[in-house]
């Protein structure tokens, strides 16, 4: 795998993993208000099978350091996230 295409992948894993963790912020917020529990169960579904998908996609399509590189991505978004949030 060339370095240009590991780039790509590593941005697409922090593009889901900035749209994951931004999407479970507005989740805590569904459970915590306890507005519909039927559609924070429903957001929760579909965040993990997005981001499951996605890997697996990636998986498929470039193998072991495609999915290494993505997830490498997600990482450095959720440490975005838990910076941002002040908790870590």
């Amino acid at each position: 795998m060339t370095a240009t295409l590991a780039l790509a992948w590593l941005t697409l894993g922090l593009l889901l993993g900035a749209a994951y963790f931004l999407s479970l912020r507005w989740n805590v917020g569904l459970f915590s208000t306890g507005q519909s529990l039927a559609l924070a169960l429903g957001v929760q579904l579909a965040r993990f099978a997005i981001l499951a998908g996605a890997l697996a996609i990636v998986a498929i399509r470039s193998g072991t350091l495609g999915l290494l590189a993505a997830t490498l991505g997600v990482l450095a978004a959720r440490l975005v996230a838990v910076r941002i949030e002040g908790r870590g």
